[in-house]
């Protein structure tokens, strides 16, 4: 079996692997199938937040949208300002286990998970939601950083059992409560399906 380059329209197809009787599959050059026929592209799904051209377009380079941009930098504000407050209210000493950290973190990894599946299931198609609240707003709000330093600090000040058990519980604790927010989330989607459903047979 022969990887062939095929030309179309001056532009370099994806290489087709022919077998049998000259029949061909399409397929990347590390060998993997791929559906690149003609119009291929517009049957596949895509990023709600990218729009079509973009993707069509040849240069590489990302667009950056201004109204998107604006979301992200709200969001990231306001999520700064809340884990500011936090760290202030509840301060991280260098010998003892930062909780207030770790409930950043870990109520991040939760609220994060739930609003993914929210936008994807429940709420209608918005453009500005996920990058305010996902990416602006808890990604400022997380830090990887705080988790890193404080670990640093715990062990250097030779707290080291301090250490391995606030990064074991930063670690196992963020992948139970974003487990916990995708099932939350699924759970007020099939609710909420399971209502439309009751109200359409009671029409």
């Amino acid at each position: 079996m022969r990887a062939v380059p095929r030309y179309r329209s001056g532009t370099i197809m994806e290489p087709t692997l022919r077998g049998v009787g000259g029949a061909g599959v399409n397929a990347d050059r590390s060998g993997l199938p791929q559906y690149v026929a003609a119009g291929g592209l517009d049957r596949l799904p895509i990023d709600p937040d990218i729009e079509p051209e973009q993707i069509r377009r040849k240069s590489r380079l990302p667009r950056l949208q201004s109204g998107v941009v604006l979301a992200v930098f709200a969001g990231g504000f306001f999520g700064g300002l809340a884990r500011y407050g936090i760290g202030l209210a509840a301060p991280a000493a260098t010998n003892r286990f930062p909780w207030s950290t770790l409930a950043i973190n870990l109520s991040g990894a939760f609220l994060l998970a739930l609003l993914l599946v929210l936008l994807l299931d429940v709420f209608p198609p918005t453009r500005f939601v996920r990058p305010a609240l996902g990416t602006g707003f808890l990604g400022a709000y997380t830090t990887f950083s705080s988790l890193a330093t404080a670990t640093d600090q715990l062990a250097a000040h030779g707290h080291v059992g301090v250490a391995v058990a606030y990064s074991a519980a930063s670690l196992f604790g963020g992948l139970a409560c974003a487990s916990f927010g995708l099932v939350t989330g699924r759970a007020v989607s099939a609710n909420r399906h399971r209502r439309r459903s009751r109200e359409r047979q009671d029409r």
